[in-house]
């Protein structure tokens, strides 16, 4: 049997730069985790010309119940399961990252669907059997779900549409 399952919700696209103590401290005095720095500031400040101009990028759904909700779909389209606001992983795979220096954390809030999967099996769709990648950034200050497997096993992956909702700063 081919399921699609169809992840959507709350989460963000995390832009992570490593600061000298001069541009941390100069980003703290000058309220970034306030609001109270222009985009052209930041950039500035971080001698870029905007916050794609990184490599270190973590994208996906906060976590919570409250942020994700998943649909799986059979080959005819049909509704098998939908996630509740009671819905928990059996098992998350932590992975802390950015924790180790000074980092500024520029995380684009967004809503849509992040993840769409293929899962291909000969049993029937079992949510127990669904885990998630949990990835914990600046020590916890954001985690975002930034993968699924079902049963251990990682599926065929495309990703969605989502729309921003706006920016917050993280410093660490």
């Amino acid at each position: 049997m081919k399921y699609t399952i169809d992840v959507s919700g709350k989460g963000g696209e995390s832009f992570i730069f490593k600061l000298n103590k001069e541009q941390y401290e100069f980003l703290q005095d000058s309220g970034v985790e306030d609001d109270l720095m222009e985009h052209d500031d930041i950039y500035k400040t971080l001698e870029i010309e905007d916050y794609m101009d990184t490599n270190d990028i973590v994208s996906g759904l906060y976590n919570g119940s409250e942020y994700i909700m998943i649909t799986v779909t059979d080959e005819s389209g049909e509704v098998v399961w939908q996630s509740d606001d009671d819905f928990e992983f059996e098992e998350i795979e932590d992975y802390y990252q950015y924790n180790d220096d000074n980092y500024l954390l520029v995380e684009d809030y967004q809503k849509g669907n992040f993840f769409i999967y293929t899962l291909e099996t000969d049993e029937d769709f079992n949510p127990d059997l669904l885990s998630a990648k949990v990835v914990e950034l600046l020590d916890g200050r954001s985690e975002l779900i930034t993968d699924l497997k079902y049963n251990g096993e990682e599926m065929s992956k495309d990703y969605g549409d989502t729309g921003s909702k706006g920016f917050t700063y993280m410093l660490s």
